[in-house]
């Protein structure tokens, strides 16, 4: 995968790797090295790219899928942007939690949506989630960062998928949210979702992933197969250029196992 950025500058230079069911794959890395690129690619966002990405059993291309059909492949996506991808600010809580899923049959009543059923799941996935709020009428806007925040973890984990692309999950959120949005990874990761989670926090990502790559001047510097094995320190010298892996060294995150 390469994509440019102003025509002629490589933000992705031929980065090549696999997610594979029941692993949380960290993405490590000073933030501009290509991170943001990776998960809007993948999640149908940008398209302007060279090279090819598949998703599902069947093996499709990304390019040539809907981002709803990326969806109902399943894909789902915390955005890094919550604002702009993550929710409908002036929506309620409830209208936020099925936004990804509302044209659905089971979610009709004949021509109309069953109301009293995604009243339900809105207060169930409010409980469960822990999500400080009035009432699932409340507009999500008016939540704190770390509330909207679980509110969009509701509907992404809810939502059956098989992978996850998780980008700075925690960001901007409080350690008791942060906290259950990593142990929801964890569990997911369990059930046999694929899990790409990228983050600048160096702890929650050698903490939470199972495997690791990093990322320097668009490419991967290095791959770790056991994330927990890694120090920061370490992790600091390839982040930085300071040093970098053999294409041998490398490959390995493209390989099945």
């Amino acid at each position: 995968m390469t994509k440019y950025v102003h025509g002629t500058k490589k933000i992705l230079d031929d980065i090549s790797f696999r997610i594979r069911r029941g692993e949380i794959l960290g993405v490590a890395g000073v933030e501009g090295n290509g991170q943001k690129e990776i998960s809007e690619i993948i999640t149908g966002l940008d398209r302007l790219y060279e090279g090819k990405v598949t998703v599902g059993e069947d093996g499709s291309d990304v390019r040539t899928l809907t981002v709803r059909t990326l969806r109902e492949k399943g894909i789902a996506h915390i955005s890094e942007d919550r604002m702009t991808y993550g929710i409908v600010g002036d929506g309620s809580i409830s209208d936020n939690i099925i936004a990804d899923r509302y044209y659905k049959k089971e979610y009709k009543k004949g021509p109309l949506l069953d109301q009293k059923k995604i009243n339900r799941i809105s207060d169930d996935l409010i409980k469960e989630f822990a999500v400080k709020c009035d009432n699932r009428e409340q507009p999500i806007r008016m939540l704190s960062g770390g509330n909207m925040q679980k509110v969009v973890a509701a509907r992404e984990f809810m939502s059956g998928a098989s992978l996850i692309i998780a980008n700075q999950p925690t960001r901007g959120i409080d350690i008791g949210a942060s906290d259950f949005i990593r142990r929801r990874l964890v569990e997911l990761r369990t059930k046999g979702a694929g899990v790409l989670l990228i983050s600048a926090d160096l702890n929650e990502v050698l903490e939470v992933s199972d495997s690791l790559i990093v990322m320097h001047n668009g490419r991967i510097a290095a791959y770790f197969q056991e994330a927990g094995a890694v120090t920061e320190e370490e992790l600091g010298e390839y982040m930085l250029g300071v040093k970098a892996m053999s294409e041998e060294q490398i490959k390995g995150v493209t390989e099945d196992e």
